[in-house]
């Protein structure tokens, strides 16, 4: 009867209570190490692109914020209307030039709203290089109108064009 009973184990194969429990444990073992060396990889390529791009306002140079433009767009069909919504960051050299912007606001405001009311959608979205160029224009028309070079960089910080 014994030998019976070894024969029909030796027959039945692989005891899969103990196996499954130990393949179990290596795919979560495996996917729990997977994730960290994930995690570390990608989050340090993070940091640096984080700190480098931190690394390009200085201590003294500000950051203004100004507050959102709603402005009605050019366009080549009089029937219909496309809008463009706005919002915009300033970068200046110091605390001084940052308060001028702050008192002079309505200065800033109409530079923007002037060089986009001639603007259509297509000029603003139509080709790869046009942001930076809006960027630039705006920079080089608020400090023209300031009569001096006050801001240093234009960051657009939304954009909706409908």
């Amino acid at each position: 009867m014994a030998k019976e009973k070894d024969e029909e184990m030796k027959k039945r194969g692989v005891n899969w209570l103990v196996v499954l429990p130990i393949i179990l444990i290596f795919a979560i073992g495996g996917s729990v190490g997977g994730a960290y060396v994930a995690a570390k990889f990608f989050n340090n390529n993070t940091s640096e692109a984080a700190t480098k791009s931190a690394a390009t306002v200085s201590e003294k140079q500000k950051i203004v914020g100004v507050k959102k433009f709603l402005i009605n767009l050019a366009s080549s069909n009089s029937n219909e209307q496309q809008y463009a919504q706005l919002t915009i960051s300033l970068l200046v050299a110091n605390e001084d030039d940052s308060t001028a912007v702050n008192k002079n606001v309505a200065l800033v405001r109409d530079s923007v709203i002037n060089v986009l009311r001639q603007k259509k959608a297509s000029d603003i979205l139509g080709a790869a290089d046009s942001i930076p160029r809006l960027k630039n224009e705006l920079k080089d028309t608020i400090n023209r109108a300031y009569g001096e070079k006050i801001v240093q960089q234009v960051y657009i910080t939304d954009l909706v064009v409908q």
